[in-house]
């Protein structure tokens, strides 16, 4: 994005994390379809392509109207400079322009405009409003009342006048905007205290906690709400990455344990004895759970039968990027936790429900094993037990879990590998030297576009290799969204080996494809969310968390994306590895497949959703073969 110019300087942290939470918003309303976005070119000498028209949801509800019925300034919610063409839906009807079908944060330039009741223009994009304004003045719209087209300074009154046109309960409109509020604050902190630029001889976990940004296009990117009776958290006061392991203990008879859980738990809680000079008071019949610090409160608060061990047993922690998914240095080698702990990251409480508890060591030992997967190039994290309370509520239960995983990071250097988790390859804004260059291009020098696409090429094919074989004979969809995803990278030669894939919680299983291809029965709890209904089901989950997520923002970074070059690249590596006769070529490949159903954000959250999914027509950007050039 063309953000260093003349135009566009750099913006201070404040206005770019509004910014930022403000793109992402706008990106889901129109991508989910719940806003209309028209495209309108600009002339030369404004730096943007042209410009999206974001109209209320009401109006977006309406079919477009024909030009005799104009739009008015009432019915739009923004106007957002764009630095490049987005990419158009196949069958949009306003006559007005063609109607916008996946818009990107990165399609934008640094600013989003709206008519507002100010009494004077801001004078650093007069020129570019009134262009803009130029650009919705003739037929079809009615600008003759309209007020002043500024600059927003901030996503929430966006959220809030698109909430009420869409007529979301008040209660809601409150509950999402404290969020995207969250979102900005911590996005602020972020930019304001930048992790160092991770160099290729840095430690997983500096790669791990090297996040700048994250998510690239879910609204609450940067959210971190605190369930009471966890005290409120500002930014800076408390640091998530680095933090206490605390133990309690629950009575046995109110534990569902998988597996040997106190054999993997005994060096955690020898090393908490050791440290606090005495062994740790275990009553008879009672199980150790070890929990985030933070967690200790929700445990006091939630479960009488637990026993909170004072603050002098504890370890020191490391969160990887979720947070709550943490390495204990002083106790684990091989070996890390998945601790449960109260804080709405995203969409989602970070806790562990009792299904998933269940699931993740059940599908290691049964699952796993038996799945087509070349294991040179795909490895799988494999919870090895797990523990959650027995509370006959769920939504109580998941509150007091735990899960032990294999932390193949923690010895990956005496494999001669350095493993890199994928989030952090496309991250930027960094402090040190060339920290404002995406970490994938830095680290590897991908200087010139014949080296990127080398990189692509090479990372495209071993992805698709190491995650589709089991879609195709297993009907099995691991979510290899670049967290879950961990790149193995030869120490000497920087040369990608392959992948290793963690979590359970967002896997895609159709059980009969399962059974037929392998003679296994998942083993799980009624209700579980990965379970799919059909195989299409299958090919949806793979398809947002594959191409959607990963490759687009990968595709993006390395500026292979408006070309089409990235996914003609995709498009040929797909062809290699999916057999013509397969049911997924035709639902990726075929022509006709102009649109694939995509994970909508909004759509859930506005419904409160977020172990089950929504899905809306998104354009398949497998398909996509670049940006017009006129």
């Amino acid at each position: 994005m063309p953000s260093r110019t003349l135009q566009f300087p750099e913006l201070a942290p404040a206005d770019r994390a509004a910014f930022g939470t403000s793109a992402r918003l706008l990106s889901c309303l129109v991508t989910e379809s719940l806003a209309r976005g028209i495209y309108l070119q600009l002339p030369n000498g404004f730096g943007a392509s042209g410009i999206c028209v974001v109209f209320l949801a009401d109006v977006s509800a309406r079919t477009p109207p024909d030009i005799a019925t104009a739009y008015t300034a009432n019915d739009i919610l923004a106007i957002i400079p764009l630095s490049h063409v987005p990419i158009f839906k196949h069958d949009g009807t306003d006559p007005r322009g063609p109607e916008v079908g996946l818009l990107d944060p990165m399609d934008m330039l640094p600013l989003v405009l709206e008519f507002a009741t100010e009494t004077s223009q801001d004078n650093e994009h007069a020129h570019l409003a009134a262009a803009a304004t130029k650009a919705i003045s003739g037929p079809g719209w009615d600008l003759s009342n309209a007020p002043l087209l500024v600059p927003s300074r901030s996503p929430l009154p966006l959220w809030e006048n698109f909430g009420r046109s869409m007529k979301i309960q008040e209660s809601v409109i409150k509950d999402i905007t404290a969020e995207f509020e969250s979102s900005v604050l911590w996005q602020k902190y972020s930019f304001e205290n930048p992790p160092l630029a991770p160099q290729f001889s840095s430690p997983s976990i500096d790669w791990e906690q090297s996040i700048v940004e994250g998510h690239p296009t879910h609204p609450m990117h940067k959210t971190r709400m605190f369930l009471p009776p966890i005290h409120d958290i500002v930014p800076g006061s408390y640091d998530l990455y680095h933090t206490k392991l605390r133990f309690v203990a629950v009575p046995r008879e109110n534990l569902k344990i998988t597996n040997d859980f106190e054999k993997y738990t005994a060096a955690l809680i020898a090393a908490a004895s050791a440290s606090a000079g005495t062994d740790l008071p275990v009553p008879e019949n009672f199980v150790v759970v070890p929990v985030h610090e933070l967690q200790t409160a929700h445990i006091q608060n939630k479960f009488s039968d637990a026993v909170v061990f004072p603050p002098a047993f504890f370890l020191p922690i490391l969160g990887q990027q979720s947070i709550r998914s943490v390495v204990v240095p002083n106790a684990y080698h091989e070996l890390s936790l998945k601790l449960g702990v109260g804080i709405k990251l995203t969409s989602a409480v970070r806790t562990i429900s009792p299904a998933s508890a269940y699931l993740g060591p059940r599908f290691s030992a049964q699952v796993v094993p038996a799945l087509t997967m070349d294991r040179n190039i795909a490895t799988v994290a494999r919870e090895l037990a797990s523990v959650v309370h027995t509370h006959p509520d769920g939504e109580v239960a998941k509150h007091c879990a735990a899960i032990i995983r294999e932390a193949h990071e923690n010895t990956s250097e005496e494999r001669g590998e350095r493993l890199i988790v994928c989030t952090s390859l496309v991250e930027k804004g960094h402090a040190g030297d060339g920290g404002h260059i995406p970490a994938v291009i830095r680290v590897f020098e991908l200087d010139t576009e014949e080296k990127r696409l080398d990189w692509l090429d090479k990372f495209v094919k071993l992805f698709f290799e190491a995650f589709l074989p089991p879609v195709l004979h297993n009907g099995v969809a691991f979510e290899c969204h670049p967290q879950n995803c961990v790149a193995r990278f030869d120490l000497k030669t920087k040369e990608l080996l392959g992948f290793i894939i963690r979590d359970f919680g967002g896997l895609r299983v159709h059980r009969e494809s399962l059974r037929a291809s392998t003679g296994v029965e998942l083993d799980f709890l009624e209700g579980h969310s990965i379970i799919a209904k059909d195989t299409d089901d299958v090919y949806e989950r793979m398809y947002h968390t594959m191409m959607h997520n990963h490759l687009q923002q990968l595709i993006r970074v390395l500026e292979l994306h408006y070309s089409g070059k990235g996914w003609a690249l995709v498009r040929r590596h797909l062809r290699a590895i999916i057999p013509r006769e397969h049911a997924l070529y035709d639902a990726w490949l075929a022509p006709e497949k102009k649109t694939f159903p995509g994970k909508c954000f909004m759509r859930m959250r506005c419904e409160g959703m977020y172990r089950f999914h929504l899905h809306a027509p998104f354009p398949n950007l497998i398909l996509y073969e670049g940006a017009p050039t006129a």
